[in-house]
């Protein structure tokens, strides 16, 4: 008898520890998956209970909040955007329909409260929950004059302090408004221009004669070169049986480094680029981030990887049979993300060292607790610092009398590189700057690109940068709360 009654207890305790297991299983590991699904109720439920925390700039500007209703006697809260289209894709948007993006996807678990000893359990059960604050390095000031300044094209604005990686604006055009995606989803989809799809770290671009900074970078690192190394411009130069010219021909005969990247003399930069090779040449794309992808706070679905592509797929940058010569001018089927660029300037203004960039300085809960701090961080070492001090004095010419003269800023000294990226139509361009101020003392840099535009970098996206640093440049904290 006493075997018989030990053994229906081992079979119902059996029994209920896989009902335990089971209902783990469902609720905690796959729960992420059912929350996904559009027809799941308990997910609609779930999320009308939440308060979720708000999302505010560097300049104390709201940005996403909840807002508190009622309904049948019980209190709900939606999710309300007061700038409406502004940082749409960084912001990104939180429904139950359509699901998350952006920073709300991204720091999902601390806006929606379920984070800390009572995460598992949260997942079990459908309560009213307040979420954390974040609180961005994005300063709205920055962020409007760079939406502006692109509102009528296609293309992309980032601004970062290459000091510390903080990322002041992150600017996609066109854009939409994110209280809408609740409302009128299918309208934006669409809208031409793919307003969804955030260009600063999802568009992928020739990055042109931007891309000789690179180049410069790991010509001074080999000690081949310097900038008073001088070349001999006939026009055009032979490599493998393909010839390489400069813009329009021109022909600028004796020359040194330093008036190759002032006058982006493709045929110097094509023969620092083969003498250097696809290792030499590829292991600085490699310092600079090219190959992998970028250490930023966004869904890693919404950051693309910057580097040499063939068939849509990604190439390694050391690749012995590439084309080294066309990828130092930054062609051969290169292609970049603007965040990856604006990084490229950051380095070199940073005395060579790059900084991973982010968005959120913290996250903080509604009584003031910090539950998370983000602290500058180094990513790589591109140079020494007494090299990426020539290249900025080189790039610093670009802007006093070169291609990037719109660029400048009265006075302030300004470092740049513009960039003209063929599209496959002659008359159409993409068009590039990127650079950083003050160059004596950097604490902006910048990266600008424009699709589809009859001009030149210098002539479009360079002036776009300087008015985006003046600003930048300009902006002084602000204190107090944040404002509603």
């Amino acid at each position: 008898m006493n075997r018989s009654i030990k053994s229906l207890y081992l079979a119902l305790a059996a029994g209920f520890g896989v009902l335990i297991l089971m209902l783990g299983y469902w609720q905690v590991i796959a729960a992420g998956g059912l929350d996904e699904r559009a027809d799941n109720p308990y997910q609609f439920e779930r999320q009308r209970l939440v308060d979720r925390g708000r999302i505010i700039s560097a300049d104390k500007v709201v940005l996403a909040e909840s807002i508190a209703y009622r309904q049948k006697g019980n209190r709900y809260y939606r999710r309300y955007y007061p700038q409406g289209a502004l940082a749409a894709q960084v912001v990104g948007y939180a429904t139950p329909q359509q699901g998350s993006t952006g920073l709300e996807q991204q720091y999902n678990q601390y806006l929606a409260g379920s984070y800390g000893a009572g995460a598992i359990l949260d997942k079990l059960r459908a309560e009213q929950k307040v979420g954390a604050d974040i609180r961005l390095t994005l300063d709205t000031r920055v962020q409007k004059t760079a939406e502006s300044l692109i509102a009528r094209s296609r293309g992309a604005v980032v601004v970062i302090d290459p000091r510390t990686g903080q990322v002041l604006a992150l600017a996609s055009s066109p854009a939409f408004d994110l209280n809408q995606v609740a409302s009128d989803f299918a309208t934006i989809r669409k809208e031409s221009g793919a307003p969804l799809v955030n260009r600063a770290t999802q568009g992928r671009y020739p990055p042109g004669s931007t891309f000789k900074v690179v180049t410069a970078t790991a010509a001074l690192n080999s000690g081949k070169w310097n900038p008073s190394s001088t070349f001999n411009d006939t026009g055009k130069y032979v490599v493998d049986g393909q010839t390489i010219r400069n813009d329009g021909n021109t022909k600028f005969g004796v020359h040194n480094f330093t008036d190759a990247l002032t006058f982006s003399i493709n045929t110097a930069f094509a023969q620092v680029g083969k003498r250097l090779g696809p290792s030499r040449l590829g292991g600085e794309m490699t310092k600079f981030g090219f190959g992998r992808p970028v250490e930023i706070d966004l869904p890693s679905d919404e950051v693309a990887v910057s580097g040499r592509y063939r068939n849509g797929k990604l190439l390694s940058n050391t690749q012995r049979d590439e084309d080294a010569a066309r990828i130092a001018i930054g062609q051969e089927n290169l292609l970049v993300t603007p965040l990856q660029m604006a990084m490229v300037a950051g380095a070199v203004a940073n005395g060579g060292r790059m900084q991973r960039p982010y968005l959120v300085k913290r996250v903080i809960t509604k009584d003031g607790v910090v539950v998370k701090q983000q602290n500058p961080e180094t990513l790589d070492s591109v140079s020494s610092a007494y090299v990426s001090s020539e290249v900025a004095r080189m790039m610093q010419n670009v802007v006093r009398e070169g291609t990037g003269t719109k660029a400048g800023l009265s006075g302030l000294s300004v470092a740049g590189k513009t960039g003209t990226a063929e599209t496959g139509d002659p008359n159409r361009n993409q068009a590039w700057f990127i650079g950083f101020a003050p160059a004596d003392n950097p604490k902006v840099a910048v990266a600008v690109v424009i699709e589809d535009t009859s001009g030149t970098g210098g002539q479009v996206a360079a002036p776009i940068a300087g008015a985006v640093m003046r600003t930048a440049l300009s902006a002084t904290p602000v204190q107090g709360e944040p404002q509603p």
